[in-house]
């Protein structure tokens, strides 16, 4: 099913938190793709190119599907989440008044962090960082940092360095009772937990489509409809703009954030990876399920609320990492993208195992009696 662990049988892949692989399906679009379907968007009027806007409608549709939104045009394709999310709050700056706050919990990812810092480093405005109880977002102490001045809250679903799953749908009420807008973060849990717009009523939400299996260099934006005719392109170019009685003149709905050349190579690749993914969900998410019930009793945790990471704490991480390369095991030690980690949780390196339904039971037998004698501990436990 997956060509990358077909070449490699020896190696053991824990790391699908950076990337998911790609199913077989996904190589022989990319071929398809191009032979008969390498034609820019908005560029001409011709029947082939048509077929291939139509084409692009057919790949909204399936994510719109897959997030069980009411609208495709609520659906828009960027580069990537750190892209979109800098698209988002450049926009919502315009709306922000002097001494709106924002919150965040202490479990961001920094492609939320830094752009924050950056765009609000000369505004008048508050970034108010929640604790949590071990590591898990109370919804008792995130009520008791709201108040009549907090305008944004950003959250993920799921945290790629520490795994647990946030109480989203509970905040989402909360923020859409107090008029507080929303922005979500489904990257890391896109591909294993189960996410439906029409009832959690989220105003942003946003998801790279290499975890849904498919190529890098494209994210997904949802925006609510009502959002759309609020927000303007960051960037300008052919495409996203027309001229009429000598002004130029945005075009609507979605269709005005797609300026230049499209990514198309990757957009149209993915369209069958998506219908892989859609078709197979259940399966999915069963044996995922599975897994990690079956790492319950053989890490011993305690409790079932994380997604598919472990989190590792140990003495000497850069002995640990060259012990896991050397075994052929491809996991993610120091390097993790949380600066608030070292604040909150340890100042010391943590080693991040992450794990997919095409892992199998033996590898993490493996990957224990491989990590027992370091005298690892689990922090999110």
């Amino acid at each position: 099913m997956f060509l990358f662990l077909s070449n490699f049988k020896k190696i053991i892949y824990f790391d699908s938190s950076s990337t998911n692989q790609k199913p077989k399906i996904l190589f022989k679009s990319i071929i398809n793709i191009l032979q008969k379907k390498n034609f820019n968007l908005n560029r001409g009027e011709y029947n082939l190119l048509q077929k291939n806007f139509f084409f692009f409608k057919k790949i909204k549709k399936i994510i719109k599907i897959i997030l069980n939104s009411s609208f495709i045009e609520e659906i828009i394709l960027f580069y990537n989440s750190t892209f979109s999310i800098n698209f988002i709050l450049l926009n919502l700056i315009n709306f922000i008044k002097i001494n709106n706050e924002i919150l965040i919990s202490n479990k961001e990812h920094n492609s939320i962090l830094i752009p924050l810092l950056k765009i609000l480093k000369n505004k008048i405005n508050k970034i108010v960082i929640f604790p949590n109880f071990k590591n898990k977002i109370i919804i008792n102490i995130f009520c008791n940092y709201l108040n009549k001045n907090t305008f944004l809250y950003i959250n993920n679903i799921s945290s790629n360095n520490y795994g647990y799953i946030n109480k989203y749908k509970k905040i989402i009420k909360i923020c859409n009772f107090n008029n507080i807008i929303s922005i979500i973060d489904a990257t890391q849990s896109i591909s294993s937990i189960e996410i439906n717009l029409k009832k959690s009523k989220i105003d942003f939400l946003f998801f790279s489509f290499h975890k849904l299996y498919s190529l890098t260099g494209v994210s997904i934006l949802y925006c609510k409809i009502n959002f759309l005719s609020k927000l303007n392109p960051i960037l300008t170019g052919g495409g996203s703009l027309y001229y009429n009685n000598k002004k130029f003149i945005f075009k609507n709905f979605d269709e005005k954030f797609y300026f230049g050349t499209q990514n198309i190579f990757s957009i149209y690749s993915s369209y069958y990876s998506l219908k892989w993914f859609l078709s197979n969900k259940k399966y999915i998410f069963f044996l995922n399920f599975f897994i990690k019930k079956t790492i319950f009793n053989i890490f011993n945790k305690k409790k079932n609320n994380f997604s598919n990471i472990i989190l590792l704490k140990f003495k000497n991480n850069v002995f640990l990492s060259n012990y896991l390369d050397t075994n052929k095991i491809i996991s993610r030690c120091d390097n993790l993208c949380n600066f608030l980690k070292k604040m909150f949780i340890n100042k010391k390196n943590n080693c991040r195992l992450s794990y997919n339904f095409f892992n199998k039971i033996k590898e993490i037998l493996k990957i224990k009696f491989l990590i027992f004698f370091f005298n690892f501990k689990i922090i999110n436990n």
